[in-house]
């Protein structure tokens, strides 16, 4: 299921002293099956773009398309249909639960739908194992979870509603080192192993060029760069001007290779890196001492 954004702009307040210009005539594509990763500085309209692409904002020019249904600012009609297929899970999603248990939290969007009792259960049920957690949490409080778990209680009520597409805006916020592995763990799983389209927002460099399969950087309201990981992460000085950057690894082999040693310089992950130094002190003949003497 694509969504396609058409020249779309956003102005906050406008006609007013307050007016703010967040999105600037955006166009892009979220490709039906993707893995898209958005990036871009504080202020750069992340948050604003993705509460388009499910209708929370309309647009105020332009148009958004998800799955052939149109959004513009004199649409009319309920956007019920298309926030069934495109699930957004804010930053801090678990400021947003409220109930007893687990099991009530997560049955609250199919009970809004009008289904039974029984077809919200196995909503409730299947979203759970989805994120990866036992049965036996569907009694808890989910504020008696970590960290880690109450965000994955909360994006389970964002599956019960059985999207075609996942948004999670910076999903790992605040989370300590193993809730984020956690999290991204699971996210990685629900497109992998469930079919889902995700867009991923977020700050980490590093996160999004592990896991994106196609890269869209905003910039002041406008698509800045676009392209695979490898591409975009390419253009390092561009990216610094845009107050961002690369992952951490690829920086790394980027000034060694400025020492003269022969590595790639579009390595992202500790992985790729660990192999590519690898290859070179095989190649070098040299094993560890290679690494002092460059």
């Amino acid at each position: 299921m694509p969504i396609v954004v058409d020249n779309l702009s956003h102005v906050y307040n406008p006609d007013s002293p307050l007016e703010a210009r967040a999105l600037d005539q955006v166009n892009l594509e979220v490709r039906d099956g993707e893995f898209l990763g958005l990036i871009g500085s504080t202020g750069s309209g992340k948050s604003t773009l993705i509460q388009h692409l499910n209708g929370l904002l309309r647009p105020t020019s332009g148009r958004v398309l998800v799955d052939e249904v149109e959004i513009t600012a004199t649409s009319k009609g309920s956007l019920k249909a298309v926030r069934k297929k495109v699930g957004l899970v804010f930053q801090y999603p678990e400021h947003q639960l409220f109930e007893e248990t687990v099991r009530r939290d997560v049955g609250f969007g199919p009970r809004n739908l009008g289904l039974g009792p029984e077809e919200v259960e196995e909503r409730v049920r299947e979203a759970i194992t989805m994120v990866g957690l036992p049965e036996t949490v569907l009694e808890r409080s989910p504020f008696e979870l970590s960290g880690g778990q109450v965000r994955r209680v909360a994006i389970a009520g964002v599956l019960a509603m059985r999207p075609k597409v996942l948004i999670l805006d910076e999903p790992t916020a605040g989370l300590d080192p193993r809730g984020r592995e956690e999290i991204l763990g699971q996210v990685r799983r629900l497109h992998r192993d469930f079919g889902l389209t995700v867009v991923l927002v977020s700050h980490s460099m590093e996160d999004v060029a592990r896991l994106a399969q196609r890269l869209v950087v905003l910039h002041r309201g406008r698509v800045a760069l676009e392209g695979l990981p490898r591409e975009v992460f390419s253009h390092a000085e561009e990216l610094t001007r845009l107050g961002l950057g690369v992952p951490q690894v690829t920086s790394l082999l980027q000034a060694l290779r400025q020492r003269g040693l022969p590595l790639r310089q579009d390595v992202l992950t500790v992985e790729e890196a660990r192999d590519e130094l690898a290859r070179w002190l095989k190649t070098t003949g040299r094993g560890g001492r290679g690494m002092e003497s460059a």
